[in-house]
């Protein structure tokens, strides 16, 4: 009896850890759409496509992740073995595949989830309501399958989130480099620091296709510092420079994220330089120019994350410099306050 329920559990393990790891999708098949008035106002890709939205418009992450076959041009299946065709064909796994009619006074739904491992229905989904209101039918069958896989596969996905306003204190240290030849022939790029604050009026902002986005705003304020390479002059260089980036974040999952960024910047440049047998001569330059970001951060709990970002800044002078910065930090949240009414 031991060995049966060891055995037993190592398979349930077996079915879930893939789940855990990299995620669940589903894939939902051309819905045969029946219109007894013929009036024709959608149709089996229109039917679909709105299924698609729905279960999209839920934040699941990417624990679970619902698409389309990558074949759209297939007839809608309406049996198990029409079904286990389009798993095979397609290489998947699970699949959601019915019919919706409509008639004088009513629309009805009727969605299966197939299982082309166990070759089996493992749910089927009802939905019916009045002609004027096939959305909320359609809202509700989705919910009704979210919550049933939610449940058979443990993804512990929890759809109404309450959004926070939070504010942050980052601090950030990396490298950087020119990128354009002509300053990267004349110019070494070394250390660089960062600090300033960032504000996310809510966390909650809207839902893509299954992820939780939002937006942050602030000010971000870093010091660099440049030599000049040893084969051409003596040269120093101290920039400061502050931008107001926004940035829109992307959850994968609880504690991890996905952001990219875009901003204006303002450049202070201390520029120190000595040709051959001349004195230092001091410049002070001030410019502006543009700043894009991509990175990640990892939310270790409410008051700390961590993140790795990549700077991309452009100054606009009559010598355009541009550079790349790999930069490392810590985000402190010195504000955490519920968001009580939703945007």
């Amino acid at each position: 009896m031991e060995g049966i329920f060891v055995k037993k559990v190592l398979s349930l393990a077996l079915i879930l850890l893939p789940t855990a790891l990299f995620g669940l999708d589903i894939y939902v098949a051309p819905l045969l759409y029946v219109d007894e008035t013929m009036n024709n106002n959608r149709n089996t890709i229109q039917v679909q496509t709105d299924l698609l939205n729905s279960l999209h418009a839920v934040e699941t992450g990417i624990i679970l992740r619902f698409d389309r076959l990558k074949d759209n041009r297939i007839n809608p299946p309406q049996s198990l073995s029409d079904a286990a065709t389009v798993c095979r064909n397609e290489q998947i796994d699970y699949l959601l595949y019915g019919f919706t009619t409509r008639r004088a006074h009513s629309v009805q739904i009727e969605i299966r989830l197939f299982d082309y491992a166990n070759r089996s229905v493992m749910q089927t989904f009802f939905g019916m309501d009045d002609e004027t209101n096939y959305d909320r039918m359609i809202q509700d069958v989705s919910q009704k399958i979210i919550s049933y896989i939610d449940s058979v596969f443990n993804l512990s996905i929890i759809p109404q989130r309450t959004g926070f306003t939070r504010i942050s204190i980052p601090f950030s240290t990396g490298y950087w480099t020119p990128m354009s030849k002509n300053w990267f022939d004349v110019m070494l790029g070394t250390v660089t620091a960062g600090s300033g604050f960032e504000l996310t009026p809510t966390d909650n902002l809207f839902i893509i296709n299954g992820l939780r986005c939002y937006l942050s705003t602030g000010i971000d304020v870093k010091y660099r510092f440049g030599m000049g390479r040893p084969t051409a002059y003596d040269a120093y260089n101290h920039t400061l420079y502050m931008t107001m980036p926004v940035r829109l974040f992307m959850r994968l999952a609880n504690q991890h994220e996905l952001f990219f960024g875009l901003g204006f910047v303002y450049f202070m440049d201390f520029f120190l330089m000595a040709d051959k047998y001349s004195e230092i001569s001091n410049y002070i330059y001030s410019n502006i120019g543009a700043n894009a970001n991509f990175g990640y951060q990892f939310r270790v709990n409410d008051t700390l994350s961590i993140f790795f970002r990549n700077d991309f800044d452009f100054l606009i002078n009559e010598h355009p410099l541009i550079t790349y910065s790999p930069v490392i930090g810590l985000n402190v949240y010195m504000y955490n306050k519920e968001v009580k009414n939703k945007w």
